[in-house]
Parts: C-alpha cells; sequence; structure tokens
C-alpha cells in the first residue's frame, strides 16, 4: 500500500513538474515553439538579439510578420517584436509600440501558446502608461491652481526591467539569480503591479524542476498571496489553481510520510 501512495505522489509531481516546463517554456521571451522552430528568420533575428543587434532583429520580425500575417509564425513575430520594444538594453525601446503588438497577438491569435505571456505584458505595460500619465501634478494653495513638472517616479519601471531579467534567467536556469531579480521587482511595487507577476514567478522558481531546493509550502504561500493581495491580477486565477494542486501535493506527501512511519514501527 504504501509504494502505490508513494508511486501515486511521484505520478502527481512529475504531471506538475511538466505543466511547470509548459508554462516556463510559453513565458521564455526567446524561445521556440512547434510553429516557428524552423523559420529561418526568426532564428537571424533572434541571434541578432542576442548580439543586441535590435534594429536588425526588429527588421527580421517584420519580414517574418509581413510573410505570415494571419497565422503562425506570425504570433511568435509579434512576440519578438514586442518583447524587442521592451528589451532593458535597446537605446530606441519603445513600450507603445511593444503594447501595440501584445494586443495585435491577443486580437488575431488567441490560441497562440504565446497569448497569455502577452496578456502579462499588457497588463504591465498599461500600469507603465499610468503612470507616464501622471507626471503633470496640481497643487492647490488657497484659490490658485498650478501645473508643476514633478520627477516620475521610477521604481514601477525598474520593477519591470528584474521582472524581464528574471525571466530570462530562469531560461537560463540560474535560479538563485531568477529568485533575486523577482526578489527586486517585488521590492519595487510590493501593492501594485508588476508585484504580482514576480510572487507568480516566484512561485514557480520554487516548484522549478532544475531548483535544487525546492519548497513546496513556500510556493503554495507566494500564490495564496496573489490571491489576497491582487485579486484583479490576471494571474489570480492561475495562482489559485497553483494554490489548489500544491495543497493536494502536500497532503499526498503527508500521508506517505506517515505510512513510512508506520511501516517502521511495525518492523520493531
Amino acid at each position: 500500500m504504501g509504494r502505490k501512495r508513494s508511486g501515486a505522489w511521484q505520478h502527481l509531481y512529475f504531471c506538475v513538474a511538466a505543466l511547470i516546463i509548459f508554462i516556463v517554456a510559453a513565458c521564455a521571451p526567446l524561445g521556440d515553439t512547434p510553429t516557428d522552430r524552423e523559420n529561418a528568420g526568426l532564428r537571424h533575428g533572434r541571434q541578432l538579439l542576442v548580439d543586441r543587434d535590435f534594429q536588425g532583429a526588429l527588421r527580421e520580425s517584420r519580414k517574418v510578420l509581413d510573410l505570415y500575417p494571419h497565422s503562425p509564425p506570425g504570433d511568435a513575430a509579434l512576440y519578438e517584436i514586442g518583447m524587442i520594444h521592451v528589451h532593458p538594453d535597446n537605446p530606441k525601446s519603445d513600450p507603445g509600440k511593444a503594447l501595440q503588438a501584445f494586443t495585435r497577438l491577443t486580437r488575431e491569435f488567441p490560441r497562440s501558446p504565446r497569448a497569455e505571456e502577452a496578456r502579462s505584458w499588457i497588463h504591465m505595460l498599461q500600469v507603465v502608461k499610468k503612470t507616464r500619465g501622471n507626471d503633470i501634478v496640481k497643487e492647490t494653495r488657497g484659490n490658485d491652481i498650478e501645473a508643476k513638472e514633478t520627477v516620475r517616479e521610477p521604481s514601477v519601471e525598474q520593477g519591470f526591467i528584474h521582472l524581464l531579467n528574471g525571466q530570462q534567467l530562469l531560461v537560463q536556469e540560474d535560479i538563485q539569480g531568477a529568485l533575486q531579480a523577482n526578489l527586486e521587482a517585488l521590492a519595487r511595487s510590493p501593492h501594485d503591479p508588476p508585484g504580482d507577476e514576480a510572487l507568480f514567478a516566484m512561485g514557480l522558481i520554487h516548484i522549478h524542476y532544475a531548483n535544487p531546493k525546492k519548497d513546496i509550502r513556500q510556493a503554495q504561500a507566494l500564490f495564496a498571496r496573489i490571491v489576497k493581495e491582487f485579486p484583479d491580477s490576471p494571474r489570480t486565477e492561475e495562482a489559485r489553481i497553483w494554490v489548489d494542486i500544491l495543497d493536494t501535493m502536500e497532503k499526498t506527501r503527508q500521508i506517505d510520510i506517515e505510512i513510512e512511519e508506520k511501516k517502521r514501527e511495525m518492523r520493531r
């Protein structure tokens, strides 16, 4: 009986591990999918991006999009265009154009494996846009209203940069580096986006297949924080599902431990 339950635990664990791999692959900024792996234009564009030739990478992605405007790998090309425009090292980054690319992706390719991540980027970029829109602050002094320029708080945008860096580090399986990058993102926006994305990423990191220090309880606590502190986040429903999955895993693991203890007692 003990072996049977242990087998069930392992089966559940591997199922969840497979799901994690799928999610991380979907979140990877520059990862291949079956629909675009063979496209030479995308491969060339990604190499140019690695070489920090942002304009060249953008040009290649646009060529692919021109060839496949309504079918894969057009979705991958749109995603690449969006990521190029928000890349922290791109001197001509343009969040507005990135928002357009991600929005078009979700509208024209709703079933794309990149659509969910594009929706998350839309959410984050809208927060940045809203923050920039508050640069002019009106102060009331008596009956006079004076408009003055204020220095925009950079914490939110820095948080997005750390978030992107964390994604790239996770793809490289730099677990500690990815965790630290997301902690820094959360520190800059503990109660606002992208704090929700940072919490979600850290939850996945704590149960990532390449993490030698997996911590199911810590992951569950992080996902639970999203549900409680960010009820309107696009990650809330996913986080709620993860809380339930991890709760089942933890209970199953505890049952296995109790069975093994009883077996040892019987042998005495």
